[in-house]
C-alpha cells in the first residue's frame, strides 16, 4: 500500500524552504516557494481533518509536541 517515501517527500519540503529564505533572490523567486509551502500545508490540513483518528494517536501527537518543545527550548539556550 505504501508507495510513497516520507523523507523525499520531506526533503522536497526543505528545498521550498530554502527557497523561500535564500538571501541571494528577490521575494519574485522566494514567494513562489513559500505560496508552495502553503500550498502543501493546506492540502495536508484538509486530509488530516478528513482522516479517522487511530489508537495511539493522540499520544504520538503529544511525544512530537514535546520534541518540539525541547528543540525550540535547545535553540534559546
Amino acid at each position: 500500500m505504501i508507495n510513497w517515501d516520507v523523507n523525499k517527500v520531506i526533503a522536497d519540503c526543505q528545498r521550498m524552504y530554502y527557497g523561500a529564505n535564500d538571501h541571494n533572490m528577490t521575494g519574485w523567486v522566494n514567494w513562489p516557494c513559500k505560496q508552495d509551502l502553503y500550498r502543501v500545508k493546506f492540502a495536508v490540513d484538509e486530509m488530516l481533518e478528513k482522516t479517522g483518528t487511530f489508537a495511539g494517536e493522540e499520544e504520538w501527537l503529544r511525544e512530537q509536541e514535546q520534541q518540539k518543545i525541547v528543540r525550540i527550548l535547545k535553540r534559546e539556550m
